[in-house]
């Protein structure tokens, strides 16, 4: 009889961690996108970036619908990012990347494939037709989630872009 439990939960075990192999959970360490030599995170903010990489080649503004202040848009050659208005301090909403000298944490680039994105983060994604998407749990249900995502075209990375959570429209 105790064979058998001892057996039991040797099975148990095993089959809890064969469940988990290739489903990583994304961490906070693995939303960064490193652009040349600067990287960007959820926290980085616009000052940032300007320090980094200089003042932006285009720019546009809007009322925010969702803060007070302006929602502002900044493009650096193929790499755009996306801010809110935090008092005097623009935050990072999203960045979104087509092409250039651009690597995610676990060194995912342009023109990798399904099974190596899966291989450096995991089966835990969600799929909406080209778009490949992993999430960290939203802190709130008024909250959208960090992510880090994916553009694929013939199921190969061509765009990459990582969103810092944000208070939902």
């Amino acid at each position: 009889m105790k064979k058998l439990a001892v057996f039991l939960l040797i099975l148990t075990l095993a089959l809890t961690l064969f469940a988990c192999v290739g489903s990583a959970a994304l961490t906070e360490n693995d939303l960064a996108i490193r652009i040349g030599s600067f990287t960007v995170t959820p926290k980085t903010t616009m000052d940032d970036v300007r320090a980094a990489l200089g003042e932006a080649d285009e720019y546009a503004e809007a009322i925010s619908c969702v803060y007070e202040g302006m929602d502002k848009t900044f493009t650096y050659g193929d790499v755009t990012f996306y801010t809110y208005p935090d008092g005097e301090t623009d935050r990072l909403m999203e960045v979104y990347c087509t092409v250039g000298d651009v690597a995610t944490a676990k060194g995912v680039t342009f023109g990798a494939t399904v099974a190596q994105i899966e291989a450096a983060y995991g089966t835990g994604y969600t799929r909406s037709g080209k778009l490949l998407t992993y999430a960290l749990p939203a802190s709130s249900e008024d909250m959208e989630p960090a992510s880090l995502y994916f553009v694929l075209e013939n199921d190969c990375v061509a765009a990459i872009a990582m969103t810092a959570e944000h208070r939902a429209e």
